[in-house]
């Protein structure tokens, strides 16, 4: 099915159309079989930090998790984009003790921390040098703990060639039923392996990681223990004024869902046993989230928007000038074609 990237969004200044940002949808049934779609389902784009969850597997499957005596918080900062604050941070350097790692093993490199930019705060504690602060150290402590259980280098974990590495290249391509030998390889912003496919896999591997729908019954549990552990703890995956975090609160312990840079989401339903995925051509996040919404809406997730207060934010968002004054919003244009 080749299509091309559609008209997701037009942002309004007054009555006048500013801007539009287009982009492909993909949502999937419990069997990974396309059942809705806007624009190319299958255009291939680089998945950045969505696959997260994915690459926390390995670390479960070879015991190194156990071994190492890890939480289910733990787990959910493994696979988290977080915001940077103190708990966030705090919880990083226990994943990194619990392995024999130090805070100077990881090679994320360092920025604003998220939540403190969400706040409007600028940095005055240096805290934009601080890589624990990254939004990625989760995952890099949990690459750096399957790198010490590996007995392998530790100062080669972004490696591609390691085995830690290939092992989560290829329990992305089974999350995501795409041929390992297909998917891209390049870097990603942390300096870790970044992954690219088509994204209807992307909708493949969030119904699979909501639903547990994988072999042997070793992989089913694991995946269960991820679901479980961005469910619960939705404010050390993401954070506060975070959509994903927004998302997973309001639909508690049935949706699973990760942003990644350049305006990706993969979002997973338990119940309705479903994947979606959406990327915003653009790559900017803000038409991201009101496409969410409104997916969500036109496949009957949500009703009223009135019934989900902590998403009410993400849908048809005003727009706001320095002066706090509304100057227009921005609405979702596109009607989700049925296979």
């Amino acid at each position: 099915m080749k299509q091309t990237p559609t008209p997701l969004a037009k942002v309004y200044r007054g009555d006048a159309v500013e801007a539009v940002h287009y982009g492909s949808i993909a949502v999937v049934n419990e069997q990974g079989e396309l059942t809705h779609y806007v624009g190319e389902p299958e255009i291939v784009i680089s998945m950045r930090s969505s696959v997260k969850p994915f690459q926390a597997l390995p670390l479960l499957l070879s015991g190194g998790f156990d071994h190492f005596g890890f939480s289910v918080k733990q787990l959910a900062i493994m696979c988290a984009s977080h915001n940077g604050t103190d708990e966030h941070r705090e919880l990083v350097i226990s994943n990194l003790e619990a392995a024999g790692n130090k805070p100077e093993d990881l090679q994320c490199g360092s920025h604003w921390p998220m939540g403190l930019r969400l706040d409007g705060i600028y940095p005055s504690k240096e805290e934009e040098n601080d890589p624990l602060r990254h939004n990625c150290s989760g995952k890099h402590s949990g690459f750096l703990a399957l790198t010490k259980f590996l007995n392998e280098d530790t100062k080669e974990y972004l490696n591609p060639d390691s085995k830690m590495q290939k092992l989560i290249k290829q329990a992305v391509a089974d999350m995501c039923e795409y041929p390992v030998n297909k998917i891209g390889t390049a870097i990603d912003g942390c300096s870790a392996p970044v992954f690219s496919f088509p994204l209807i896999n992307l909708a493949k591997g969030f119904n699979n990681l909501a639903t547990a729908r994988a072999e042997p019954p070793e992989t089913q549990k694991a995946i269960k223990r991820i679901f479980e552990a961005m469910t619960s703890y939705p404010e050390m995956a993401a954070g506060e004024k975070r959509f994903d975090y927004d998302l997973i609160r309001s639909f508690e312990g049935n949706v699973v869902c990760k942003i990644g840079a350049e305006a990706i989401e993969g979002i997973g339903f338990a119940k309705q046993k479903i994947g979606i995925a959406v990327k915003i051509s653009d790559g900017n996040t803000r038409a991201l989230w009101p496409v969410c919404m409104e997916v969500l809406k036109q496949l009957d997730i949500v009703d009223s928007i009135d019934r989900f207060p902590f998403l009410k934010v993400y849908d048809r968002p005003e727009v706001i000038n320095y002066t706090k004054k509304v100057t227009g919003k921005i609405e979702p244009v596109f009607e989700l074609k049925k296979v």
